[in-house]
C-alpha cells in the first residue's frame, strides 16, 4: 500500500464515522444536525462517494432540491456508473417534478445495475406521470417477472392497476404483499382502499385497523380511516367526531408560531394567505379554489400555494399562474415543509385536504402560521387542537355544529362553494321519458351506503317501468356487489345498468341522458351536484345530521331551490316520485336550473371572494384579540 493509499483510506474512515453518526441524527429525526455531519464527511475526503450521497439525500429531505441534485452530479462525476447515485438522484428528480430527468436517471441506474429492482419500480412511477401508464405496467411486470417475490413492485403494480380499473387484479396482488410482509402498512391501506371505493366503507375499516396495529402513528392510516367512515350510515355523528379525537390524541401539538414572526406580520397591511393541498390538479378541490385565486384583491392579498403534488396538469399550469408564490412540498419531511413555510411568515394557512388523498394537515402540529383553517376538501373536523378554523356556511353546519369540531366554525355567507364551470357542457336536450324515467347517480361508488340505496330502492318501486343507472363504479367484483345490493332488495336486474368510471364529456353525457339524480347519503354529492344542476337534472337532497350530510342543502338553498330539499326519509321518497310522476314540474325544472345557477350567489365569484377575504380578515382578527 502507497502512503497516498494509506492516506485515502485514513480520509475515507473518517468520513465514514461522520456519516455513520449523521445516520443516528436521521434516525432521531434531526436531518439538519446529520447534514451538517454529511458536509463534514465530504469536506474530510472530497473523493469518498458516499459523502455526496448522503448528503443529497439529506438536501431533498430538507427540501433544498437544487443543492441535492448538485451533490449526487458530483458524487457521479467521482463514480459515474455507480447505481445508487443515479437512483438518488432519479428519486430527487421525481420529488421535484421533473419526470423526464428522472426517467433518464432511472434507466441510468438499470444500465449499471439491472437487477435493482428498487430502480425499476421507480422508473415505473415516473413513466406514469409522464403519461405512458402502459409503459409503467409493463415496466412493473418486468420486475415480477424477474423477482417474483418482491412486494414492493406488486404493490406498486397494485396502485396502477387501481388507476386503470383493474381492481380485482390489484386486490389479489396487495393480499400477496400482505402475505408476505405481515407489515406491509400501505398494502393493508390499499385493501381498504379498494373495498371502500366500491361501497364498502365498514368492510375497509379491517384493513385499517390492521394498518395501525402496524403504526398506529401512520397518518396515512388514519386518514384513510376517517375519511371512510364518513360514508358509513351504521355510525353516529357522535361516534364518528369520537374516532376524530382519537386521531388528535394520537398527534399532540409539536411546535408553537414564535412570538416574534407573529409580530412581523401584524405590521403588514396586506395579507399573506397560504394554501396547502395535494389537489392543485384537474380536481373538485382545485375548481372551487380557482375562482378565489381569479377574483381576490392583489392589493390586499398575497397568495402562496404548497403543493403536496409532485404531479402537474393544465390546471396546475393555470392556478400556479395566479398565485404569487409557488412551493412543491412533496417528497418533504413534516420538518423541513414546516420550516419552509414558516419562512414565508404567512397570515393565514388554509389546508384544502383534511384526511382526503395527499393529505399534509399534520402540519398543523408545527403551528406553520398564527391562524391555521380548513376548507373544501374534507367535510369534517380534522380532530386536531391546532387547526383554529373550520370555513364552512350556514346550511352545511347550522348553529350547534360547533360540538362536532376542535375547530371554531368560521360561516361563509352563502355556501362555502363557488361554481365556475371548468367544462362547457350544454344544457340537457328536453327528455319525455316515454319509456319509463331514468334515475341516474354520478356520485363515486364509495358514498354508496345501505341507507342509500334502500331509499332508492323505495323510489324505484314507487314509480313502475323507472330505471336506474349507476356511473363511477369500479370494473369487475364492484359493480356485481353493487347489483346484488339491489337484488337482494328485490330490483330486478334488467332495471339495473352499473357504469365505470369516464371521461369529463361522457360523463356529462351520461347527466344529460337521465331524467333525475339521485344524490348519496349520509356523505352527499358536492361537485357532481353543481355538475348535475348545471346540466339541467334535477336532483332531490335529503338533509342530514353532519356537514357532509347537507352539502346538497347548502347548494340547493343557495341555487334558490328549497322545494327539492327532503326534511327525512319519507320526504325524499315522495320528492323523488313527484319529479318521476309530474312531468311539467320536472320539465320545467330541467329548462330553468341554469339560469337559476347563473342567477345565484354560487356562481357570483366576486361576490364569493368578498365575503371569502372578509372571512380571511375576521380569522386573523380573532387570533391577534
Amino acid at each position: 500500500m502507497t502512503a497516498t493509499d494509506s492516506t485515502d483510506a485514513e480520509r475515507n474512515a473518517a468520513s465514514a464515522g461522520l456519516i455513520d453518526a449523521g445516520h443516528r441524527l436521521e434516525d432521531a429525526g434531526d436531518v439538519a444536525g446529520a447534514l451538517r455531519n454529511y458536509e463534514e464527511a465530504v469536506a474530510a475526503s472530497p473523493s469518498y462517494v458516499r459523502g455526496y450521497l448522503n448528503q443529497g439525500n439529506a438536501l431533498a429531505r430538507l427540501g433544498r432540491t437544487a443543492e441535492a441534485v448538485a451533490a449526487l452530479q458530483a458524487a457521479l462525476r467521482i463514480a459515474p456508473d455507480s447505481a445508487p447515485c443515479h437512483f438518488n438522484l432519479g428519486n430527487v428528480h421525481l420529488g421535484a417534478g421533473d419526470h423526464a430527468a428522472a426517467e433518464r436517471e432511472f434507466r441510468a441506474a438499470l444500465r449499471c445495475d439491472p437487477a435493482l429492482a428498487d430502480a425499476g419500480i421507480a422508473l415505473a412511477n415516473a413513466l406514469e406521470s409522464l403519461g405512458q401508464p402502459e409503459a409503467a405496467e409493463a415496466q412493473l411486470r418486468a420486475v415480477l417477472a424477474d423477482a417474483p417475490g418482491t412486494a414492493p413492485a406488486a404493490y406498486n403494480l397494485a396502485l396502477l392497476l387501481i388507476k386503470l380499473d383493474e381492481c380485482d387484479e390489484a386486490e389479489a396482488l396487495l393480499r400477496t404483499c400482505v402475505k408476505a410482509d405481515p407489515e406491509f402498512l400501505m398494502a393493508y391501506v390499499a385493501l381498504g382502499d379498494i373495498a371502500r371505493n366500491a361501497g364498502g366503507s365498514r368492510d375497509a375499516e379491517p384493513w385499517y385497523r390492521k394498518a395501525l396495529a402496524v403504526n398506529a402513528k401512520s397518518q396515512e392510516a388514519w386518514s384513510a380511516l376517517l375519511l371512510s367512515i364518513n360514508n358509513r350510515d351504521d355510525l353516529t355523528a357522535q361516534q364518528v367526531l369520537a374516532e376524530h379525537l382519537r386521531f388528535g390524541e394520537s398527534f399532540p401539538v409539536a411546535d408553537a408560531f414564535p412570538a416574534n414572526a407573529a409580530r412581523r406580520i401584524h405590521d403588514r397591511t396586506r395579507m399573506r394567505i397560504g394554501f396547502l393541498s395535494g389537489d392543485f390538479v384537474q380536481h373538485p378541490v382545485a375548481l372551487f379554489l380557482r375562482p378565489v385565486l381569479i377574483h381576490r384583491d392583489r392589493t390586499q392579498f398575497e397568495i402562496y400555494c404548497y403543493s403536496n403534488n409532485a404531479r402537474e396538469d393544465a390546471m396546475t399550469r393555470e392556478l400556479r399562474s395566479l398565485a404569487e408564490h409557488w412551493r412543491v412540498v412533496a417528497g418533504q419531511d413534516d420538518a423541513a415543509a414546516a420550516k419552509g413555510i414558516r419562512a414565508d411568515e404567512l397570515d393565514v394557512l388554509v389546508d384544502l385536504s383534511g384526511h382526503s388523498t395527499r393529505s399534509r394537515v399534520l402540519l398543523f402540529n408545527r403551528r406553520c402560521a398564527p391562524v391555521q383553517a380548513t376548507w373544501l376538501g374534507y367535510l369534517n373536523t380534522t380532530g386536531l387542537d391546532s387547526a383554529d378554523f373550520r370555513i364552512c356556511d350556514r346550511h352545511t353546519d347550522p348553529a350547534g355544529a360547533e360540538a362536532l369540531h376542535t375547530e371554531a366554525l368560521e360561516r361563509l355567507p352563502d355556501s362555502q362553494w363557488c361554481y365556475l364551470p371548468a367544462f362547457d357542457a350544454p344544457p340537457a336536450p328536453e327528455r319525455r321519458a316515454r319509456q319509463g324515467v331514468v334515475f341516474g347517480s354520478f356520485n363515486h361508488a364509495s358514498k354508496l351506503s345501505d341507507r342509500c340505496i334502500e331509499l332508492w330502492c323505495r323510489v324505484l318501486r314507487a314509480v313502475p317501468g323507472s330505471a336506474l343507472r349507476v356511473h363511477a363504479v369500479p370494473r369487475g367484483n364492484a359493480m356485481a356487489a353493487i347489483l346484488r345490493r339491489f337484488a337482494d332488495r328485490g330490483i330486478e336486474r334488467g332495471r339495473i345498468a352499473v357504469f365505470p368510471r369516464v371521461d369529463i364529456a361522457a360523463y356529462f353525457a351520461a347527466i344529460a341522458s337521465v331524467d333525475i339524480a339521485l344524490d348519496t347519503f349520509p356523505y352527499n354529492g358536492g361537485t357532481t351536484t353543481c355538475d348535475v344542476l348545471w346540466t339541467g337534472v334535477p336532483l332531490v337532497a335529503l338533509a342530514g345530521d353532519r356537514p357532509a350530510a347537507r352539502s346538497g342543502v347548502s347548494l340547493l338553498a343557495t341555487v334558490g331551490a328549497p322545494e327539492l330539499i327532503a326534511a327525512g326519509d319519507e320526504d325524499y321518497v315522495a320528492l323523488n316520485v313527484k319529479l318521476a310522476t309530474d312531468a311539467p314540474w320536472r320539465l320545467a325544472l330541467r329548462a330553468t336550473f341554469r339560469q337559476r345557477m347563473q342567477a345565484s350567489p354560487l356562481m357570483d365569484a366576486p361576490r364569493f371572494v368578498r365575503g371569502f377575504e372578509d372571512c380571511l380578515r375576521r380569522m386573523r382578527d380573532a387570533r391577534e384579540t
